[in-house]
Parts: C-alpha cells; structure tokens; sequence
C-alpha cells in the first residue's frame, strides 16, 4: 500500500500536485516566533517535557507538591525567546536565571500560608532558616518545602535548557538529556510498573531527534538554494511516526528493571558508591514519600523519624545460631543525639581490628557472649552485625568507638558485603539479674552524663512531665526504665504513623496526638523519657530475630526487612548496656530475678579497664590520622563528609579530564610533524567537518575555502590559510617570520568562527 504524501493531501480536487518543490525562505526579525516549523518543533517539545512532569506529579513525592506543569511550561517558552537572542550568551543565561527564579519564588510562595506576599516570604525565610540549621547542624528536617523548591527550580531549569539545546543548537540530544535524566530517576524510585509517560518520551523523542536532523538538512538546502517541497518536514514526521510506533513496540518487549534480575544486580552494584554516599542527605528530606519497598533503616550516621513506612519481604541475612528461648537482637548501629525529629550520631573514632582481635571489654560487669554466622544478601551496605556489645569478627573491619575504648558503637567491614559473603561474629549481652540492675547506683561518671544524658534546649515538657508521673512510685533506675517501657507498650503499633507537623517534637506528636507508632517511635520514646530522669539511654537499630523466622529443623534463620527494628539500651553502673523493649509486637526481654553478683563499688570504672590481649591497641592511631586516646571525639562524621566531597570532586574532575583528554586526541591525530601552514589547513578542515560542513571529494582547497565562506559569514581569512597550504605543499616556499606571524593569526580567526559554528553558537 502507498503512502499519501503531505502535498497530495493539501492537493485541491483535480490537481495532482499543488505545492512543487521551491527555496522555501526562512523568516527573520519577529516573524520567526510564529513560524510554523519552530511552532511544530514546540508543540513536539512540549509534549515531551510535561509528559515528564505528569509523571513527576503522579508519584506524589510530597503530599503538598504543587503542580509544575506551569513552571515547565513556562522554562520551555523562555528557553524558546531567549534563543533568538544574539546577545552574549553567558548575559542571556543570567537573564533567564533571574527570570526562573523569580518564576519559582512565586510559585513557591502561593503554597504558604499567609494575607501578603511579604508575609509569606517571612514564613519562606523562617523555614529555609531552620532547615540550613538542621543541615549544617547535622540534624534531621521533615519539612517538605526544601524539597518543592527544589523540584520546582529544577523543573524550570531543565525545561529551560531543553529548550535552549533545540532551538538554540539544534540539537535534540542535548535537549532531550535534561528530561530523559528526570524521568528515569523519578521511575526508579517508584515501584516496578509498566511507565506510560517512558513510553511517550520514547515515541516522542524519535520523532525529535528525526525532525531536526531533516531542519538542518533544509537549512543547507535553502542555502544552496537547493528546492524541496515546502511541506517535506510533516511528510517526514508522518513517516517518523510508524517507525517510532515500532521502537516503542520493541522497548515493550524488553523485561522491567524488576523482572530482569543479572542486571538489576549489575545495576545497584555499579551504583552502590554513590547511592551509599547520598543516602546520608535522608535526614534532611524525612518527608519524602517512599514509593517502592527500601529498607526502613540506612545504618549511616542519622535516624530518622520518618513518619509511614512499609515493612517489604526483602531479604536481607541468613543467621545461623543456637535455638533461641526468646527474641534476639542483631545490632547494626548506635545513635546516642536526639535531634526533635530523629537520631544522629556523635563524633567518635574509627579503628581498624584485625580478623580475631578483640576489642576492649568491660571488666566485672555479668556477661553472656553470643556467637553467630551471618550470610549477607548484599542489601546491608558493610555493616556487621552482632548480638549485643561486639567482642569480635572473623574478618578484618572498622570499629567505631564512642565516649571511650569499651564503647563500641558499631563495626563495619572493609569493603562493602556482597550477596553469599559470609563471616562469624561475636557480642556480649548483659547477664545481669533484675536485683542486680535494681542495685546499681544512679552516679554516673562525666563520659557517661556528657553523651547519655543530653537532651534539645527546647525539648517537650509535656513529655518531661509524663515521665516523672510514670515514674513516681520507681526509687531506682531500672524499676523506672521497666515503668516506662510498661506503659510504651500500651501505645499501639502501626505503620501508618502520621506526618509528624513542622515544628513540633516527633516523640511529643507520637505520645500526644498520634498514640500510635512502631519501634522507632516506641524506642525514642523511651530514651528521651529516661534522660528527662536523668538515665543514661541511646537507641540501637538492626534486626529482631524470632523463633517464627528459623527454618523448619535447622538453627538457620532468615531475616528479611519485616524484622526491622529499634530498642532502648539503658546504662547501668557496673553492668553496661542493657537492652529494653517497648515495642508491643515483639515480646518482652525476660530477665532472671534473683541476685547474681554485687554490683561494685561506685568509684570503679563503671565499665572496667579493657580486657583485650596485650598490645592490641598500643600505640594505635584512629584511621582518621588524629592524634589523641582512642576515647577521643574526632570528629569521624565530619571526617566521612570531606571524604565524600574529595570523592565526588574528585569524580567530576575524572570525567572532565577524560573528556579532555579525549577531545584532545581527536583535536591533534595525525598533525604531528605537519608545518605550519599543513596544520593551520588540517585543523580547518576538521572543525569546518565537526560543524557539519566537511569538504566534497572532488574540491581542491581554494574551492573548498570558498565555499565555507559563502556558508558561514565571517570565515574571511579562511581563504589566507587554503592559499599558504597551496603554496606550501607545491610550491615548496617557506614562510618568513612575517607571514607566519599574519597566519598564526588568521588561524586564530577562523578557529573562532569554526567554534562558534560547532557549538551552534551562531
């Protein structure tokens, strides 16, 4: 079957062909805004791009998320104006960011509460003030307006430079980068689903990249003054159509990045570096909605009271131990400084411990050491695991020390831990009686009140209040820590906590207004209620193990992110760290009642001298290079973030330099040796090529240069080079001092001319 052309379809009735080939004339001034080629170039534009932002408003990344079809919209028109412009380009840009801004600002502004515009700048202000705070105070924000104007700004800004890169440049590659990069990062992060909107950016870009390819086409042909029929770019289109409809048609068949599994796993392995890195910023975007199964905790130096979350069947570990008489806890993280809205960690030391070393254990204190064998799934990162107070790994690791040389709060391995990688780790749990914990004294020395004990200038009295009238009738701290952690687990468990407001204290919001929660709710409940009592308390996060997760005849365990979970540890003096749980939906710690041994006397190191072989930690320096006891508070999270920041500088300089390096090679092949005017000529011809103008196989170099001067205005020395290369090459004269001197800067013209043609600057 024959394909209709546009010119038989606009024919009249009797009339084969109404529209013959001619030099159509490409308009200038104002009449090239309406020109309906640059408008049929928009229309496909547009539809492309706010087909971006349709699936970005879908996801519902916030819940107050306005709508940036307008703010895109409006990036694609600016983008489109601003590049008819032949001012300098760097001053156009600036005006389109003030423009964008201002854009954004109002848009922004419309979302806040408030009669005038000033008023709702204020409100902007005192928000954005309090979120740099937490930010650069290393602490945790659920406000959700960063996150808008981010999303808002972007949006602008990418619709802007998609825009700029088609009209400007003519170049549908580049303008199809910004909204490509938009879209697939938005998709991966939603659930495994068939994407419309990829589909149509798919069909749509075909048609684009096709379209301006023919443009370019035409421009040379009206140059020449070659004739084609005037309406040949929607025969084209037209055509474009089915054979887009058959790509989109194979990009169908292709599995999901869910169902193909090799490369989803090659995939997150080759991200791993930078997911690991970025996942940190969490803290400062609690309220972003998950939309795909993750893992509730990221075991990096922030916890967050992130308001719903889901519990996925995701494995995780494989635990083999001994049978257990009651739940187990695999503790992967500590985090000892309440922040309103979640946890962070404080500044400590990083030491390196060798495969079967042990760390400096408590000396007195009733210990029960549990031995267990963990297979990683790798979805865990390089976080070791233990039961209880880590004493040892079969593997060389990272320990991380808190307030002195027997607070380890953490162990990590050295390298991350892939899927079947397998190692034995052992911990300490408190074999301490409840008589025994009834009997510890409530002096605490300064290491411990320094770290355990702080709470926010501002924290809730309310919450304050409570504690003290649960804790009434208690005359020691473990009678109060079991009062407390009775009355937590009366307070339902779910998943679908709300949104803690902006502003006010998440444990406060839980226990007031919300009464419902999950263990980390629960958990922070409990320690920050304790240290309004003036009981050292921190938060442990990792696993809880049950006896319903063991396979059937085995000691082997599976553990999947449904087992995540969050506990108190309470101080003791003379026994440790003691865990709690106040978290209804796993059962209580049991606890034996009678007395094992004295506590001991309260001028004892309340955790003893370290019990570890001789000359473990002789003489050993922090892997951070600080001097100092391996007590000491060296700023190890600060440490990580400017390791961090020379990773990703050091990234983008990778990427320039072989960018560099590679345009380089391409700019200097085969010249070397040549004369001057041999590589004045060669160098001509190549970028002459690289703006698409590359010479016709029978021109001799004066022809050649004639033509690229009749093509690109201001290419008049073009011509000084073909006649040096010519005398050159057959006339074998050299040049004198003089005429190189009037070449070299000859070169140095055409060279910029060429470049601005190249880069579609012109």
């Amino acid at each position: 079957m024959r394909q209709a052309s546009w010119n038989e379809m606009f024919a009249s009735r009797g009339a084969a062909f109404a529209l013959a080939p001619e030099v159509p004339s490409e308009p200038t001034g104002w009449r090239r805004l309406v020109w309906w080629e640059d408008l049929v170039t928009f229309a496909l534009l547009s539809v492309i791009f706010l087909t971006v932002m349709a699936s970005i408003d879908r996801a519902q990344w916030v819940d107050d998320m306005p709508a940036l079809y307008p703010i895109a919209a409006f990036g694609l028109v600016v983008g489109a104006l601003l590049s008819r412009l032949r001012w300098p380009e760097g001053f156009v840009h600036l005006m389109a960011l003030v423009t964008g801004a201002a854009a954004s600002l109002i848009q922004v502004l419309a979302l806040l509460p408030g009669r005038w515009p000033w008023d709702r700048y204020a409100a902007l202000e005192e928000r954005m003030g309090a979120w740099f705070n937490e930010a650069f105070s290393g602490g945790i924000s659920n406000d959700s307006l960063p996150f808008i104007i981010l999303v808002v700004c972007l949006s602008w800004l990418a619709a802007y430079l998609s825009s700029w890169a088609i009209f400007r440049w003519q170049n549908a590659w580049l303008g199809l980068i910004p909204g490509g990069f938009a879209l697939l990062m938005n998709i991966s992060y939603l659930p495994g689903q068939f994407s419309f909107a990829f589909v149509v950016f798919l069909f749509g870009g075909a048609l684009l990249v096709t379209r301006l390819h023919l443009m370019e086409r035409a421009r040379v042909w009206r140059e020449d003054a070659t004739p084609y029929p005037p309406l040949l770019s929607l025969s084209v289109l037209h055509a474009t159509v089915w054979l887009a409809l058959v790509l989109v048609g194979l990009a169908w068949l292709l599995p999901q990045a869910n169902e193909a599994g090799p490369l989803e796993s090659v995939w997150r392995r080759a991200t791993a570096p930078v997911t690991e890195r970025v996942e940190g910023l969490g803290r400062l975007f609690v309220s972003v909605n998950a939309r795909k199964p993750v893992r509730v905790h990221n075991f990096d130096e922030a916890l967050p009271l992130q308001g719903p979350i889901e519990l996925p069947e995701t494995l995780v570990l494989d635990v083999e131990t001994e049978t257990l008489d009651q739940p187990a806890y695999l503790r992967a993280e500590i985090y000892d400084v309440y922040a309103r809205n979640g946890w962070t960690q404080s500044s400590g030391t990083r030491v390196p411990l060798l495969a079967g070393d042990s760390p400096p254990l408590p000396r007195g204190a009733p210990l029960e050491e549990r031995t267990i064998r963990i297979e990683s799934k790798g979805r865990s990162g390089d976080t070791i695991f233990t039961i209880g107070q880590p004493s040892g790994v079969d593997r060389d690791v990272t320990i991380r020390i808190g307030a002195r040389p027997q607070d380890v709060t953490g162990v990590e391995s050295d390298g991350r831990l892939r899927s079947g990688d397998a190692y034995e780790s052992a911990g300490n749990v408190s074999a301490a009686t409840e008589d025994d914990l009834r009997g510890a004294t409530m002096r605490y020395s300064d290491w411990v009140r320094q770290r355990y004990l702080d709470l926010p200038p501002d924290f809730s009295q309310r919450v304050a209040e409570l504690a003290r009238l649960l804790t009434s009738d208690a005359t020691n701290s473990y009678d109060r820590s079991q009062a407390i952690e009775e009355y937590l687990r009366t307070v339902p468990y779910a998943l679908d906590v709300p949104e803690t407001p902006i502003g006010q204290d998440s444990v406060e919001h839980f226990l007031f207004e919300a009464q419902r929660g999950y263990f980390d709710y629960h958990a922070s409940a409990m320690v920050v209620m304790l240290r309004a009592l003036g009981i050292p308390a921190r938060v442990a996060v990792g696993y809880v193990v049950q006896e319903r997760d063991r396979r059937a005849g085995t000691n082997e365990y599976v553990v999947s992110e449904r087992n995540a979970f969050a506990w108190p540890e309470v101080y003791f003096n003379g026994y440790g760290w003691v865990e709690f749980n106040p978290s209804p939906n796993v059962p209580p710690i049991s606890r034996p009642g009678a007395i094992a041994s004295a506590p001991p006397a309260v001028d004892q190191p309340p955790l003893g001298e370290e019990t570890s072989p001789p000359g473990l930690f002789d003489g050993l320096q922090p892997e951070d290079g600080g001097a100092g006891s391996l007590g000491s508070a060296a700023g190890g999270g600060s440490d990580r973030g400017r390791w961090v920041l020379f990773g990703v500088l050091a990234g983008v300089a990778a990427v320039f330099a072989t960018l560099g390096g590679g345009l380089r090679y391409a700019w200097t092949r085969g010249l070397a040796g040549l004369d001057l005017p041999a590589r004045a000529w060669e160098q001509t011809v190549r970028l002459a090529s690289w703006g698409r103008l590359p010479p016709e196989p029978a021109q001799t170099p004066r022809e050649y240069a004639a033509s690229l001067q009749e093509r690109v205005p201001g290419l008049d020395d073009v011509d000084a080079i073909a006649g040096a290369y010519v005398r050159g090459r057959f006339g074998r004269k050299p040049l004198d001092e003089a005429e190189r001197s009037r070449l070299d800067a000859a070169w140095r013209r055409v060279r910029s001319t060429l470049l601005r043609r190249v880069l579609r600057l012109r």
